[in-house]
């Protein structure tokens, strides 16, 4: 490094290079004054004469600099030239850098574009929408319940910390005349909605605040850009159209804009009402005076004096505020103030963590890839020693060495990039035209943008000058006295060799150790016990809303339904619930006082609540730990009847007899009749929750999720018999959403299961990259050494013995790095979970990696060992 320390001085200080310019300058004047004196004219009048010519000594700097620009250019082009005939005697292994630096490059736009979608522009087509902020209540349970309707205007009076705060909910939507209907995802939105998040219409005009001031007053509704140009063709006339929504004429008054697609991140959105039409929209519903219907959203853009932090301050002291008072509903609650791209529950939550996990990862498999590409560099430099020699011998220093193999090594970065960036093109275009999952309207808007394309060029160029940079510095430091004499470098070469296969060895076992873990712990996941069989279990959404029925009707028709389906061969059970078990929306949190038990503090105890007829149990085969089961639906003598789960009993009843118990909800009593196992309600790996199930017999309601239990693989079939049940029952009903349970938790578990199948993928690609670096620097090694295996066999060595002392030289370098990569997996492991030691994967991926390298070392070392002495000493 002594020999660059003035290379480097004379490059990067300024005062010198100046110095330099101004002698260089001088000169050329004192030239042509010469020239002038020698034609007879005055000193001074040359002198003069010569800077009136030249413009002053500015210009003359000037164009100095302009020719050593020019010279700089032409050199560089030289270089680039030079480079580009050297891939071309080389054309195997520029293709084998420059693909694997693709996919690498590739994999890591691609997760970036995932992370652009999910962090940075999470709303297509709102500005800054990164920003937007979360406001969540949160209960003493460690759930987020939402937010009610009058809390939320509560909030939009009361926090100052943000510009305004708008409230939104998703709800499905049925479209179309009575008997023709489709199920359609929407939101109903506070008047603010689109004025806050700084939207401009396509068609038309958007919801205002007068529009949502006064319950029922403006029956409007804005449909998306896809829904437009799919259901009326982009017909310029669609407003003023009316558009029947749950029964209800309304007036389109616009059209939203083309990339919006609501604010539930990754959720497609069709339509927007305003909120105050819920008792239009909804029969029966009462949340918009009912504080303990909490199915609201509501977020906003922080002020710009405000921070994070301050806002949380003044959100946990509002809603304290109101649970003082309205203790009932509202008790016990805190404030959170979160980004909206970290959801606080759902699969969202899930994909936002893994994304950062697996961009980290793609770094790491990026450096991986960067090893083996200056393995195979250094590789080609040992054949390249006598050129350098040569070069340095004429005049040439290490610098000018160094900008040369550097130009090589970034055009071949840059040739990956480029490559990469198509990778990544693919990439995104391919999960985004896969459907996400079933009929759920996701959709994530994932592309290379521009920033996805700087991305890609600064990756290409980072990885050129990290793999570049050891092969150019091991060249530059040549002696080329002792490359000319046939001395080389390779002890060198070696050390720098081996150091680079055990980094890449351990950046392989912490990759793979990493990826082995995800997975297993998403393969987890699909097969955890969810406290319920889920095998054999179909599912069937139907909805009465625009019906003109009431409690009893709806009653009624559960009761018929689930006869007739009962009566089907082959049905083992059958029931009806108001909701399903890990749904991507939840389940209610509602307050609740158990008989005789005294909450800790003024306000009610909470837990879930899901509504169920009678076999419901049975048909989720979860089993009863005390108790029975609710009594018929047509039975109107028994009291109001619930069924709890275990947590229940624990929190609230703990020694004493749970069965008989009364227990307070929403304003009615209800009797204790039974006792059920725990099971999962709204997300694997959740703490235990506690669980009331009223009886639909007392809570009758118009629409549900029907849940058929048949013989495992044959519930599939039942699809056909339930919609002829439906629509004998009533000829303009139509059943949405049918799947299976398994289809359904699939839902919860799809967004997770995308970082997982990658990992999956990527797995054997790093083990074949770490084979093809090893096999690059013992092959280099082995060639360097042919000499001396030669003497070796010929004093009598075996072909044995030197393949294995090759083979163990190099799997002692491997094991030392993949021992530092297990240490660091195995520390932050333990560290995440709690201790626990997944053998299989902390044994098996060192094996895996160890058996790779063993035989990506054995290949060259075989061919050495099978080598003529004679022949090989004849060509030394």
């Amino acid at each position: 490094m002594r020999r660059l320390g003035p290379l480097w001085r004379n490059l990067f200080r300024k005062k010198q290079v100046d110095a330099d310019l101004d002698a260089e300058v001088r000169s050329y004047l004192d030239l042509l004054q010469d020239e002038k004196a020698h034609r007879g004219s005055d000193a001074h009048s040359a002198r003069r004469e010569a800077l009136l010519e030249l413009g002053g000594i500015e210009q003359v700097k000037e164009s100095v600099r302009d020719a050593r620009a020019g010279r700089l250019l032409e050199s560089m082009a030289a270089d680039l030239r030079h480079a580009w005939r050297t891939f071309r005697k080389i054309p195997l292994t520029a293709a084998v850098i420059a693909g694997s630096l693709g996919v690498g490059i590739g994999v890591n736009t691609t997760v970036f574009s995932w992370i652009q979608a999910v962090i940075f522009e999470p709303l297509p087509g709102v500005a800054r929408s990164g920003d937007l902020q979360r406001v969540e209540p949160r209960a003493d349970t460690g759930s987020y319940p939402g937010v009610s309707w009058p809390d939320y205007q509560d909030l939009q009076r009361s926090l100052k910390s943000f510009r305004d705060v708008f409230a939104v909910r998703m709800v499905p939507f049925y479209v179309g005349e009575t008997g023709r209907t489709e199920r359609i995802t929407g939101q109903m939105v506070s008047g603010n909605y689109f004025s806050v998040l700084g939207l401009s219409p396509a068609q038309g005009r958007l919801i205002q605040p007068e529009d949502g001031a006064r319950v029922g007053a403006a029956p409007v509704v804005v449909i998306s850009y896809e829904f437009w140009q799919q259901r009326f063709r982009g017909s310029p006339d669609v407003v003023g159209h009316n558009l029947r929504v749950n029964d209800r004429p309304l007036t389109i008054i616009g059209v939203a804009p083309p990339r919006f697609q609501g604010t539930d991140l990754g959720l497609n959105v069709s339509l927007w009402t305003p909120a105050t039409l819920a008792p239009l929209l909804l029969t029966g519903t009462t949340e918009l005076a009912d504080r303990s219907q909490r199915g609201y959203n509501v977020m906003g853009w922080l002020a710009p004096e405000a921070s994070r932090a301050a806002a949380e301050s003044e959100l946990d002291r509002t809603i304290r505020q109101l649970g003082q008072l309205y203790p009932e509903t509202n008790g016990r609650m805190r404030g959170e103030v979160m980004p909206f791209w970290r959801p606080p529950n759902g699969p969202q939550r899930m994909l936002a963590r893994s994304l950062g996990l697996m961009q980290g990862l793609m770094f790491l498999l990026l450096l991986a890839v960067c090893g083996n590409a200056a393995n195979l560099m250094l590789a080609r430099s040992s054949r390249r020693q006598r050129e350098i020699g040569i070069r340095l011998a004429i005049g040439a220093g290490p610098g000018r060495i160094i900008r040369l193999v550097l130009t090589e090594n970034l055009l071949l970065a840059l040739l990956g990039a480029g490559l990469g960036w198509l990778v990544a093109i693919w990439g995104t275009d391919a999960l985004r035209v896969v459907p996400m999952i079933s009929t759920f309207p996701i959709r994530f808007q994932t592309r290379v943008g521009l920033s996805g394309s700087v991305f890609t060029m600064a990756l290409g160029l980072l990885c050129g000058l990290i793999f570049g940079v050891s092969p150019a510095v091991a060249l530059a430091r040549l002696d080329p006295q002792s490359v000319l004499h046939g001395l080389s470098g390779a002890g060198f070469r070696s050390r720098l060799g081996r150091a680079l296969i055990g980094t890449q060895a351990a950046l392989a076992i912490v990759v793979l150790i990493s990826a082995a873990l995800f997975f297993r712990s998403f393969r987890e996941t699909q097969n955890a016990d969810p406290g319920f069989v889920r095998d054999g279990l179909l599912l069937a959404n139907y909805n009465l809303t625009g019906r003109g029925g009431d409690g009893n009707a709806a009653r009624r028709f559960a009761a018929n339904l689930l006869e007739r389906v009962r009566a089907l061969p082959g049905v083992q059970g059958a029931a009806i619930a108001g909701s399903v078990p890990l749904d991507i929306h939840g389940m209610p949190l509602m307050s609740l006082q158990v008989k005789g038990h005294a909450p800790a503090e003024a306000a009610p105890d909470r837990g879930l609540m899901n509504t169920v007829t009678p076999g419901y149990f049975a048909t989720m085969k979860i089993p009863f730990r005390a108790g029975r089961d609710f009594t018929d639906l047509n039975d109107s003598d028994a009291p109001a009847q619930a069924i709890v789960n275990e947590e229940f009993v624990r929190r609230f009843v703990r020694s004493s007899q749970a069965i008989g118990r009364a227990v307070t909800a929403r304003g009615r009593s209800y009797l204790i009749v039974g006792v059920v196992r725990n099971s999962v309600y709204e997300a694997f790996g959740e703490p235990a929750i506690p669980m009331l199930y009223r009886s639909y017999r007392d809570a009758p309601r118009l629409g549900g999720e029907i849940h058929v239990r048949a013989r495992p693989g044959s519930e599939t079939l039942l699809g056909s018999d339930l919609r002829r049940i439906a629509r004998e029952l009533d000829p303009t009903l139509d059943l949405y959403d049918i799947r299976t349970m398994n289809e359904h938790i699939d839902r919860n578990a799809f967004l997770r299961s995308i970082p997982a199948r990658i990992f999956a993928v990527l797995g054997p690609l790093l083990l074949a990259l770490a084979a093809i670096g090893i096999y690059a620097v013992v092959a280099s090694s082995v060639a360097q050494r042919t000499g001396e295996i030669a003497v070796r066999l010929a004093l009598g060595a075996t072909a044995r013995h030197v393949i294995g002392q090759i083979v163990r030289e190099t799997l002692r370098v491997v094991s030392v790095g993949a021992l530092i990569g297990w240490l660091a997996s195995l520390l932050v492991d333990l560290h995440l979970a709690g201790g626990v030691i997944y053998l299989p994967v902390f044994v098996g991926v060192p094996a895996i990696l160890f058996m790779v390298a063993a035989l990506a070392c054995w290949l060259p070392a075989y061919r050495a060992g099978r080598t003529d002495p004679m022949i090989a000493l004849r060509q030394e």
